[in-house]
């Protein structure tokens, strides 16, 4: 087994690629039956798509963007609209994981809304992480990762909260791939929900 560090856009080490080389497993060690791997890996999925308190992680990023926001007197007039259309989402976000759950509970599975709510999610998070870049303007721009290090002397440009803004921009971008493409997750609801 081999384990490579993948440097994420903001210079974290997050993920990892993993490769199996030549690694065989005895039968009685296979999860589910031969061949039916991406069978066990969507079941999985299911869980990281919509085994997570989006809802309450969604709010907090809200929160935290509002602050910005009202530190600079943003938090009015169109750009407070934008951030009234963000708590909409929110709201929504937080409906369908109550669907989700009470899937769940009935049926023991996730089922295809674990997609819905992964792409909503996901969209939400990083309009909230555009916003936020928006609102904290050339603040964004310098590319700190020193500063940002835990116990580090150096002093960011900008304040502390400005630090981190960019890079969680920048990771989030890969939420539309994490955990399945978005384009992936449409085809899914589309043959599980509309029978296409």
């Amino acid at each position: 087994i081999t384990v490579e560090p993948i440097i994420t856009l903001a210079g974290n080490h997050e993920v990892n690629q993993v490769f199996f080389d030549n690694v065989r497993v005895p039968q009685a060690n296979l999860v589910g039956g031969e061949n039916q791997g991406w069978t066990v890996a969507k079941y999985l999925l299911e869980f990281e798509r919509g085994g997570r308190a989006w809802g309450a992680k969604l709010r907090g990023a809200l929160a935290e963007l509002r602050r910005l926001a009202a530190a600079r007197g943003l938090d009015r007039g169109t750009f407070g609209q934008r951030l009234a259309a963000l708590a909409v989402n929110i709201q929504a976000v937080e409906y369908t994981e109550q669907r989700v759950i009470a899937e769940l509970e009935a049926t023991g599975r996730i089922g295809p809304a674990s997609s819905l709510l992964k792409i909503s999610a996901g969209t939400t998070l990083q309009a909230i992480s555009e916003l936020s870049v928006e609102a904290i303007g050339h603040y964004a721009a310098p590319y700190q990762p020193q500063a940002r290090e835990w116990g580090s002397n150096v002093e960011p440009v900008g304040s502390a909260d400005e630090l981190v803004v960019m890079a969680r921009y920048l990771d989030l971008r890969a939420r539309s791939i994490a955990g399945g493409s978005n384009e992936v997750q449409r085809n899914i609801m589309a043959k599980l929900v509309l029978g296409m």
